[in-house]
């Protein structure tokens, strides 16, 4: 992760010297498609049913012909299930959690084909790459209600016999992903991106290290207890304190992305002389 992330730094600083004296021009658009996840709940590959619909706006600068700077506003959703899992183990955790997730960023989009003429771009593919921070807070359900799981220490956050500390929900994420713009004319545009964010959180789903031994957990909110440990709902029966037993996987930290279509207009554009190296 860390190569690929220094590789397109490189290519953003060798993009930069290949702006050609053009119109700069900044673009407000509007992001519409769909959000999910990878994590302790979702196994290696995307459900259809954990994707969920997210939206946005964005500002664009378009620098020159090469790079594009990117603010932008989503919000999603993310959700992952034990349930989807039919003959693993894992299904017999019976875990689950949903969560809105806002996230507001920054990111550079580099460029490195055109179609068009010399002076004006019609479309391009590019890469992306930036920082971003967001708001999550995963649930569960239990019973009729949803129940925030952060503020119950699930794992042991809140216990003074364990030095976990509680897990913040805003978080920074970097994101990383591939796209392509289409000049619909002088002033609007269409796309479409994806792009993975690499979090550095392991509890976007609540889930990460070991289960807490539970009587304690019970002692300070049965609530935490019952939503900690699942598996005698899902077997009908009476087990031992699973307390110091694997929960999830700490070793990863969790995924989510964004993935759609964008539509934007021109706003502003000013001419202004570039430069090659």
């Amino acid at each position: 992760m860390k190569g690929f992330t220094l590789t397109i730094l490189c290519l953003i600083l060798f993009g930069a010297t290949r702006i050609n004296a053009q119109y700069n021009t900044t673009e407000l658009g509007v992001f519409y498609g769909f959000s999910t996840y990878l994590g302790d709940l979702q196994q290696e590959r995307f459900e259809t049913d954990e994707c969920h619909v997210a939206y946005g706006a964005f500002l664009r600068y378009n620098m020159g012909k090469a790079i594009s700077w990117k603010w932008h506003l989503y919000k999603g959703v993310i959700s992952g299930s034990d349930a989807n899992y039919d003959g693993l183990l894992v299904r017999d955790r019976n875990l689950h959690f949903r969560s809105d997730l806002y996230e507001v960023g920054t990111q550079f989009e580099i460029t490195f084909l055109h179609f068009g003429e010399r002076d004006e771009r019609i479309a391009a593919p590019y890469i992306l790459i930036g920082i971003s921070a967001f708001y999550f807070n995963p649930k569960a359900q239990y019973g009729d209600k949803w129940i925030a799981l952060q503020p119950l220490g699930t794992e042991g956050q809140w216990l003074e016999a364990y030095p976990e500390e509680p897990y913040d929900l805003v978080q920074w994420a970097i994101p990383m992903g591939v796209g392509f713009n289409i000049n619909l004319g002088k002033r609007l545009n269409i796309g479409f991106e994806i792009g993975f964010r690499q979090t550095f959180t392991d509890y976007l789903d609540d889930v990460s290290g070991r289960y807490p031994d539970l009587v304690l957990l019970a002692e300070r909110d049965p609530m935490a207890a019952a939503l900690s440990y699942r598996t005698p709902e899902y077997l009908n029966e009476d087990l031992p304190n699973p307390g110091g037993q694997l929960r999830g996987n700490p070793d990863n930290n969790d995924f989510y992305l964004f993935g759609g279509f964008t539509l934007s207009t021109v706003v502003g554009h000013r001419f202004q002389k570039g430069y090659r190296r």
